[in-house]
């Protein structure tokens, strides 16, 4: 940015680019994961975006860098959101909660580790050399590993999924993969689109996660304090996920919902009211990790649970670009807010009240959402 006098709204520009782009290719990703073997479709959505990441270390133009938000947004529509949770639900009819929140946890490790170890490479050698270390190196190992480990489903590899024998209906829903509603009921269903708004709570109330350091900057807690509570929300999001993973499983998907989401209200709450209290502000952002946590485990459970399995991936599809597009809109929410208020208050204002309110919608959700199960067996002509 510096070295080209380029702006800061120009640089980051493809950061908005990629989750619109991401939003409108949700669906042709779920069409060809339906149709095509998911080995074969997620490793070459990471060769692309691999490619296209090591590229940008050798970018000297703002149009190169915006030619990457549309290649990241096609690649993310298979890979950010759908991946795991669409693997998953056909592998696991029991325990699925589990499986998700050990493969978010890691995913949130890597980036803790990946973080300071390009920031080393960035002093040592600069940006670029940086990008290109990291990015190619996430080339081969996302690549090798697709290939290596990822099936498309047990029934292909002469399997059944996990919890096969013991799979029906726990703690009031039901982690059968085989029954649920169909997309075009779904789509009839209010409760499909209570579910896209909960999710997009969760991803905007997620994304004031980078505010934080400015928050308290500008505060009485100091820049400090702000840098410790970026990692003590990675690491609360780390232990968040394990837990509301394993939650799901006992306690069923609704409880650990409403639980989940009021947890980061709570936290936020703290943390606005701390002043210059640095222990109540770190309790804050502790808790809020759990609700930064809901995002990548509780919403993907909770589609299931609301819809079941059978046309998991359809429906889901339509929450994923609920997500994507509550993110682009969460780059410039925030900014604005404080540019117009000029302060963080009524950001912790809405985040609380957004934490209410996906907290309240979230029984009518899957209430709404179960009433158009059809049972086992059943194939959508849409």
């Amino acid at each position: 940015m510096r070295e080209y006098g380029w702006s800061q709204t120009a640089t980051t520009l493809y950061r908005v680019i990629e989750p619109l782009v991401a939003a409108a290719c949700t669906p042709f990703a779920t069409r060809l994961l339906a149709r095509y073997n998911a080995r074969l479709v997620f490793s070459v959505a990471c060769l692309l975006f691999g490619v296209a990441s090591v590229g940008t270390a050798f970018a000297t133009q703002l149009w190169q860098w915006d030619a990457y938000g549309v290649i990241y947004g096609i690649t993310s529509a298979f890979f950010m959101y759908l991946a795991a949770p669409v693997i998953i639900n056909r592998w696991f009819q029991t325990d699925a909660g589990m499986a998700l929140g050990l493969t978010a946890a890691v995913l949130g490790v890597l980036a803790a580790v990946a973080s300071p170890v390009a920031q080393s490479l960035i002093d040592a050698d600069g940006w670029r050399v940086s990008r290109l270390v990291m990015c190619g190196v996430t080339l081969v190992v996302s690549v090798l590993l697709t290939l290596l480990f990822v099936r498309d489903a047990p029934e292909t590899e002469g399997l059944c999924p996990h919890g096969f024998e013991r799979a029906g209906v726990i703690k009031g829903l039901s982690n059968d993969a085989s029954g649920g509603a169909t997309l075009s009921r779904a789509r009839r269903s209010a409760g499909l689109y209570l579910l896209m708004t909960i999710a997009g709570i969760v991803v905007l109330n997620a994304a004031f996660f980078q505010q934080i350091p400015a928050c308290a900057a500008e505060g009485r807690l100091g820049a400090n304090a702000g840098a410790v509570a970026v990692s003590i929300i990675m690491v609360g999001g780390v232990v968040g996920k394990l837990l509301l993973g394993w939650l799901a499983d006992r306690v069923g998907v609704i409880a650990t919902a409403v639980g989940a989401q009021l947890c980061g209200g709570l936290g936020m709450g703290l943390a606005f009211a701390a002043g210059g209290s640095v222990s109540a502000f770190y309790i804050g952002m502790g808790l809020f990790g759990f609700g930064y946590a809901a995002l990548t485990v509780v919403v993907p459970l909770l589609v299931r649970g609301a819809f079941g399995g059978a046309h998991y991936s359809d429906i889901f599809s339509w929450v994923s670009t609920a997500i994507f597009l509550a993110s682009a809109l969460s780059f410039l929410l925030f900014g604005e807010i404080v540019g117009l208020t000029g302060s963080f208050s009524w950001c912790f204002i809405i985040v609380i009240g957004l934490y209410v309110c996906g907290s309240l919608l979230v029984v009518p959700a899957v209430k709404s959402a179960r009433a158009t199960w059809s049972g086992e067996g059943v194939t959508d002509n849409v």
